[in-house]
């Protein structure tokens, strides 16, 4: 048991393995500060926020000017809504290292107003600095294309919004093209040709559900209008869970050194897929049949089937938008992880996928799918928040409806701001103006 043992399971998002090695680790080496460090990660990862604050401050103790601590505390705040601790830490970072182009965005991700005309200038000059690496391009001119949108100056905001994406892509660019590859030709592959090995391998006494969609789908909002119920949800957020676990099966056995598929039939084995998953949904010793949580990877939407067969119990809610405003609004947002999310070609590519694929399960499993259109749910909130708690077997009451009013409320997504709004419809149009972009 060693600390290099606890990093790679944070790394491998196996946080309650994470969490309960370094707890233990910390018993026998109370002086090593650097535990207090991955504590604070595994705790703000698995949501407990207050511990989370707690250990990165005494790592800081020792470390007070580590821009990593820094960092991971002022999104942590900014997760939970803290705008003035999340401001804090972002200046102390400028502070220390003006260079730190993230902080700059952490800052305007909390207010427009927090970046001045000398922050905007400054931001200029290292633009124009040959040395500078992609990622922080790429952050800068997504700056940019939000100031030139705040100015109505459609033709620079759209100019800056390409170069974000261009550099964003660059930014690694070999992984980025095998995940595009991965996304665009493999997901009905996998899902289309798979030998299930072990079949009887699946929690019977776990009641899942699992939102998926397309990203900026209102995801966010369902999620935070579930755990608001009376019934205590567990919730995971975007985990990838599932991905993760399918992966790492398939990645040394069908695809060569380029990232092509290199067989027909995909050999999965639940066995693997319900031990990797347990590892991370921490599901062991669990015997409550009335077992509740919540996960929103949206490209879980690929994966139901698998799902299925190690949640038979699982149910899936599946949210969307007017689809010209999901193509826009996704290449709008920044979404660097998506690689697909770049270009609005390959958002398409995706899209027709995603398509496809939901359509066919809504004919396959009809029962255990609900459809939520943020634009309807916008009009009439209670009416369509009692179908989905009717749905999930949940109790509804008035009061989920004010889950933005909720202090404990968390978001590690680009709604972090916007789910603590009261629900309303002022967005539903907003890209009708950049309809052009799609011809």
């Amino acid at each position: 048991m060693d600390l290099a043992t606890g990093q790679n399971l944070i790394k491998q998002k196996k946080f309650p393995l994470a969490l309960e090695l370094l707890k233990n680790l910390l018993i026998l080496k109370p002086n090593n500060y650097d535990i207090y460090f991955y504590l604070g990660r595994a705790y703000s990862e698995l949501q407990d926020y207050q511990n989370g604050i707690k250990f990165y401050n005494k790592y800081l103790e020792i470390n007070k000017n580590s821009i990593n601590c820094l960092l991971n505390l002022a999104i942590l705040y900014l997760n939970i809504g803290d705008k003035k601790n999340s401001e804090k830490y972002f200046k102390k970072i400028i502070k220390l290292n003006k260079n730190y182009i993230y902080a700059y965005y952490g800052l305007f991700t909390l207010s427009r107003n927090l970046l001045k005309d000398r922050d905007i200038d400054y931001l200029r000059e290292i633009l124009t600095n040959k040395k500078i690496g992609f990622e922080d391009k790429s952050l800068i001119n997504y700056i940019f294309s939000k100031v030139e949108s705040e100015n109505n100056n459609i033709d620079k905001e759209i100019f800056f919004l390409k170069e974000y994406h261009k550099n964003s892509f660059e930014s690694n660019s070999a992984y980025n093209r095998q995940s595009q590859y991965y996304y665009e030709k493999l997901l009905g592959k996998i899902n289309k040709n798979i030998n299930f090995i072990n079949k009887n391998n699946n929690f019977k006494n776990v009641n899942p559900i699992f939102i998926v969609g397309l990203p900026r789908s209102g995801s966010t909002l369902i999620e935070s209008l579930l755990s608001s119920g009376d019934q205590k949800i567990k919730t995971y957020g975007e985990s990838n869970f599932f991905n993760i676990a399918i992966l790492e099966q398939i990645k040394n056995t069908i695809f060569d050194r380029n990232f092509k598929i290199e067989n027909d039939m995909i050999d999965l084995d639940l066995s693997l897929i319900k031990k990797s998953i347990n590892e991370r949904y921490d599901l062991k010793n669990k015997t409550d049949n009335k077992i509740l949580f919540l996960d929103k990877s949206l490209e879980n939407v690929f994966n139901i089937e698998i799902i299925l067969k190690i949640f038979p119990n699982a149910k899936f809610i599946h949210t969307k938008r007017n689809i010209n405003d999901s193509i826009l609004s996704i290449y709008f947002s920044m979404l660097p992880e998506l690689s697909w999310t770049h270009s609005l070609i390959s958002i398409k590519k995706y899209i027709e996928n995603y398509k496809t694929t939901i359509l066919n399960f809504q004919k396959t499993f009809p029962n255990k799918i609900i459809e939520v259109s943020l634009d309807e749910f916008t009009v009439n909130p209670v009416k369509f928040s009692k179908e989905i708690f009717e749905f999930c077997d949940l109790i509804w009451n008035r009061k989920v409806l004010d889950f933005y009013k909720r202090k404990d409320l968390f978001s590690k997504t680009l709604s972090s701001f916007q789910i603590r709004r009261e629900i309303n419809k002022k967005n539903q149009s907003r890209y009708e103006k950049y309809y052009f972009l799609l011809d």
